[in-house]
């Protein structure tokens, strides 16, 4: 397939500057999905295409063809071509890629145990089992919705600075939803395991104990208080910190967003924006969790990127244009969703670096707050930088002590504020948020987490 692009875009002349890459991905994968006991999904996807991307006198052209016949292709480039030529008479930030980088490899996709090996009937049983241990560890479960899904893919991208990169990819998903009731008093619970490894990651995984945890966590959250409102000295566990990380520091470094002035870190390379003990990184490289990959979509091998250092920012995510624009080194974080779209600046594994203290020692250090668990999801005005994030639960902390449960709360604030006002970070990391992020139109496989993080006077919402 390599062969055939190439010559595909020998045909074509261009002048300096202008620029085409060329990426044929096939994929296919399987999703199911079992809502209160009723089999909602059994759907198996495959699918095969092209997009082009062509950049003419500052202007930019993008056309997806399905499938890989070799005059479709030759035409999209042509159309991508022409629409690019009348998008630069229009446009005022003229587009540019930088000529400096080129990239050859490859990446096949190397497991201990192929999922592609294992029966449709086992994978179905291993989310019949999750679904049903969850809905019959109590009358109180009212709701159940557990999910599974799988995708291997691979990308082909070929351009014509002479870059030529093949990958392969692929992700699993299992997750399970329950909601509990009593009376009026509902409460809703998530958990979910994510991995680019094989069917061995699903076997540890042990449905049976997650579900009965997962509905366990839900009926006594029943129990538990109602949350607290106000300012007040917050613990936030590693999936907490994941989605924070994530959403509220990870699309900031995000360098489109800068250059599309929609970034609170815009203007602030180099200037110190939290405490020293806040570092904060982006690795693709990382075996196993949900958003490593080895090539982005334009071709460039990824690498671990340090975004903050000590409190510092010391850098952000970047395309091939990006990294042209801002005079820096593409670091691979041009991703797509599919041949349908074309590749934008994304997260892949967002962490923030472990510390020295202990769980005991941030309690001690907030004296009395709250200590909130797993994360809900949350939201983010880049722009202003406020956000707002949920928590399923947690514990009331009286002088360093834990105490009481308390239902799910809300955390709302400043990023900033968040950073700046950090006073402990733990010794115990961990990639405990698999998700998946939406920008543009686009959703991509994400993983984030931290250790522990302790943080003086954010503002805590009741229910």
């Amino acid at each position: 397939m390599i062969d055939k692009l190439e010559k595909l875009l020998d045909k074509v002349r261009l002048n300096r500057g202008d620029f085409i890459d060329v990426r044929w991905e096939q994929g296919e994968g399987l999703a199911t999905t079992i809502q209160n006991s009723r089999p909602e999904q059994i759907t198996f996807q495959a699918e095969e295409g092209v997009g082009i991307r062509a950049l003419i006198n500052g202007g930019w052209g993008f056309v997806s063809v399905i499938g890989s016949k070799e005059h479709k292709i030759e035409k999209g480039i042509e159309m991508a071509m022409k629409i690019a030529a009348a998008t630069a008479k229009k446009t005022k930030e003229k587009g540019v890629i930088p000529e400096e980088y080129v990239f050859e490899g490859s990446h096949k996709m190397k497991f201990r145990e192929d999922p592609r090996d294992i029966s449709i009937e086992e994978k179905y049983a291993v989310i019949e089992n999750f679904e049903r241990v969850t809905r019959e560890y109590s009358e109180k479960i009212v709701a159940t919705n557990a999910t599974f899904r799988e995708w291997f893919q691979t990308e082909i991208v070929v351009n014509s600075l002479g870059t030529r990169v093949s990958n392969e990819y692929s992700n699993i998903n299992l997750s399970c939803m329950a909601t509990s009731r009593e009376g009026d008093n509902m409460q809703n619970v998530y958990t979910a395991k994510g991995t680019t490894n094989g069917w061995e990651e699903i076997r540890k995984y042990h449905t049976t104990e997650k579900g009965e945890e997962l509905a366990k966590r839900a009926v006594e959250l029943l129990k538990a208080q109602k949350p607290p409102s106000g300012r007040m000295n917050v613990v936030m566990d590693q999936s907490l910190v994941g989605v924070f990380v994530h959403e509220m520091i990870g699309h900031f470094e995000e360098a489109d967003a800068v250059l599309a002035h929609d970034s609170l870190f815009e203007g602030k390379l180099g200037q110190q924006i939290g405490t020293k003990s806040i570092n904060l990184y982006d690795d693709p490289t990382i075996s196993g969790l949900r958003g490593s990959y080895h090539f982005d979509s334009e071709g460039t091998p990824t690498t671990k990127r340090e975004l903050i250092k000590n409190g510092v920012l010391v850098g952000y995510l970047h395309s091939l244009e990006t990294a042209a624009k801002m005079n820096v080194p593409p670091n691979g974080a041009g991703r797509a969703m599919s041949f349908n779209y074309r590749p934008i600046v994304r997260m892949g594994n967002t962490y923030l670096g472990t510390g020295d203290l202990s769980f005991e020692e941030l309690l001690e250090r907030i004296k009395d707050g709250l200590y909130l668990q797993y994360s809900y999801g949350g939201y983010v005005d880049t722009a202003k930088g406020e956000f707002y994030f949920s928590a399923q639960g947690g514990y009331l902390v009286r002088k360093g002590e834990l105490l009481a449960p308390i239902q799910n709360v809300s955390l709302t604030g400043h990023c900033l504020e968040v950073l700046q006002k950090t006073i402990g970070v733990g010794n115990d990391l961990a990639y405990a948020f698999p998700g998946s992020c939406g920008k543009q139109s686009q959703w991509v496989p994400i993983h984030a987490g931290g250790p522990s993080l302790a943080v003086r006077d954010l503002i805590v919402g009741g229910q």
